[in-house]
């Protein structure tokens, strides 16, 4: 292809290796603060990159299959790649089992990358590919659409303890509503398929569970402790 390859970039990254790298390769930049993912190389194609440590913790908090609702919202074609295989808080199962998530539930397929440089060059044939083949240059999205209703219901199930979307779509479905699967005892919820005892109880602990932040409960009493310890030394205080 004759023309200079254009890759839109979210301006965070501009100093990455990936951006030296797409820049060593002849790349131009359409350079933005993007609400949805990290590159867009057509008007169908973006791409979300996390390092192997923020793909980990996206796992943990939940945060991984919210950024994916809001891809496949957003392009049609979106891809996420992994750079680094430093992967020491979860095991392999556990990474298997998001990857596979994302390619079924989502269709959203996973690539992992030993460094910046070989994701840049993955990043680079992606745009030549889609670029090359009439599928226009980067759409930029840089205002977040509006998630639908059912989407940040699914999402609100799926932050409860080993709930994915298969099943968060399976509770919605048997009980009607978020309230409904919250308030659901184990033996209900045990009728869902695929929601056994164990996923059930864990589900009812976290619900039925006092809030326990021992952070909160540490700064609360220092607090007092430090007014305690001001209100001794104020000769105005009784």
């Amino acid at each position: 292809m004759e023309s200079q390859l254009i890759v839109g970039i979210d301006d965070r990254e501009l100093r990455s290796a990936t951006a030296r790298k797409l820049y060593e390769l002849g790349c131009r930049f359409d350079s933005q603060r993007l609400s949805v993912g990290d590159y867009v190389v057509s008007g169908r194609c973006c791409i979300e990159r996390k390092n192997d440590s923020d793909f980990e913790q996206s796992i943990m908090d939940g945060r991984l299959f919210t950024q994916a609702s809001e891809l496949c919202s957003a392009y049609k074609a979106p891809v996420i790649g992994i750079v680094g295989n430093g992967f020491c808080r979860l095991d392999r199962k556990a990474i298997r089992g998001a990857q596979a998530s994302l390619a079924v539930d989502f269709r959203i397929p996973v690539f992992f990358f030993p460094t910046e440089e070989e994701f840049a060059e993955f990043v680079y044939a992606l745009a030549f590919r889609e670029q090359a083949t009439g599928n226009g240059p980067p759409r930029m999205q840089t205002a977040k659409k509006e998630v639908a209703l059912a989407d940040l219901q699914q999402l609100a199930v799926e932050s409860l303890p080993s709930i994915g979307p298969v099943h968060a779509r399976a509770l919605l479905s048997r009980f009607g509503s978020v309230a409904k699967v919250y308030n659901a005892a184990v033996e209900e919820l045990v009728q869902v398929e695929g929601v056994g005892k164990v996923r059930a109880e864990r589900m009812r602990t976290v619900i039925d569970s006092a809030y326990a932040d021992s952070k909160a409960k540490e700064a609360t009493a220092k607090a007092a402790t430090a007014l305690a310890s001001a209100d001794a030394e104020d000769p105005r205080v009784a």
